[in-house]
């Protein structure tokens, strides 16, 4: 799925088994091992299996073996299974509300 300036957002569970170019938020979003998202991934709770290229912004945020992830992670809670790759900056702020999950914030 490519488009300018798109974002998508999700009340629930968003899955991405393929490619979103471009920002993606909601409860939950899943990054399927074949998924691809250059693009800002904002969530409750992130889980990465496949790969990211820009900041993610999540309570919780899992990088599973097979994850690729190229960017900054703002985050509470991080976990890294062994054999995920990260290129990037971690940052875990004093508060939550200083993740700003609101996807608007950062258009």
């Amino acid at each position: 799925i490519l488009g300018q300036d798109l974002k998508i957002i999700s009340r629930g569970t968003l899955q991405v088994d393929g490619e979103i170019e471009g920002d993606v938020a909601g409860a939950e979003i899943i990054i399927g091992e074949q998924g691809e998202v250059p693009g800002t991934v904002a969530a409750e709770r992130v889980i990465v299996r496949g790969t990211t290229s820009g900041v993610i912004r999540a309570m919780t945020v899992a990088l599973q073996s097979s994850a690729r992830v190229e960017g900054d992670i703002h985050h509470m809670s991080l976990a890294i299974e062994q054999g995920a790759q990260f290129d990037g900056r971690c940052r875990r702020p004093s508060t939550p509300a200083e993740l700003q999950l609101d996807l608007e914030a950062h258009s």
